[in-house]
Parts: structure tokens; sequence; C-alpha cells
């Protein structure tokens, strides 16, 4: 693509410039202008190339950032999910052995109960006996005594 010069920017070009010596020098002049022009609308469109091309590769780079972005997200996501559902099956098992636990203890209490009241009832079977063993002896002295008298 080529650009070239409106001819009127720089007055009227319909007059012949060759009539006059000093019109090589303008027409040098203008030669160089042009080339100059030229030389710079070059460099401008491969500026303009160069900055396309940046900016495509920018553009590549945040479309992959938003992609690896997108995957972490999901990744995190996963992650958070697995990790709610150990916690939950944790909080479950923690509470099922709590139950064991609770239960275990009901037993062992229930089992303590029986044992206190097993105790209470063979301290006074074992008073009861002796109550009976002094009485047993007393009558047998008695009986002696009798016995004797």
């Amino acid at each position: 693509m080529s650009r070239s010069l409106n001819p009127q920017l720089f007055g009227q070009v319909d007059t012949p410039l060759v009539k006059v010596e000093g019109a090589t020098i303008q027409n040098k002049q203008l030669r160089e202008i042009e080339a100059q022009v030229e030389a710079v609308s070059q460099k401008m469109d491969r500026w303009a190339q160069i900055m396309e091309q940046k900016i495509q590769h920018l553009n590549a780079g945040q479309k992959m950032l938003g992609e690896q972005i997108k995957q972490l997200a999901e990744s995190t996501a996963k992650q958070n999910a697995a990790m709610h559902t150990r916690l939950s099956e944790r909080r479950v098992a923690d509470a099922k052995t709590q139950e064991l636990f609770d239960r275990h203890n009901q037993l062992v209490n229930s089992f303590e109960s029986r044992i206190n009241h097993i105790q209470k009832v063979a301290t006074e079977q074992e008073l009861k006996l002796m109550t009976y063993q002094s009485t047993y002896e007393e009558v047998l002295r008695e009986i002696r005594n009798l016995k004797r008298s």
C-alpha cells in the first residue's frame, strides 16, 4: 500500500517548473521530500505491522491466561467439593464414633450401678448372715447352758 501526497498541498503544480534553472532544484527537493515521505510511510507501515503482531500476541496471551484461570478455578472447585465431601464423611464417622462411646459409657454406668446394687445387697445379706450367726451362737450357748443346768 503506497501512499502519495496530494499535489495541491504545496501550491499549484500546473505551472511547468522546468523553465527556470532553480526549477530543477525545486524538482530535486520535491523528489527528496517525496522519498522522505515514502520512507516515513514505509516505517509507519512496518511499525503498524509490528504493533498489530504485538496486539495479537497480547490477545493470545490474554486468552491463554483466561483459560489457565478457568482451569484453575475448575480445579479449585473440584478440590473444594472433594474436601467438603471428605469433611462430611469425617463428621458422620465422628458422630458414629461419639454414639459408640456414649453407648459404651451408658453400658459402663449401667454395669457400675448394678455392681453397686449387688454390693449393697451382698452387704445387707452379710449383715443378716452375721445377725443369724450371732443368733445361732446365742441359741447354742443357751442350749449348752440348759444342758448344764
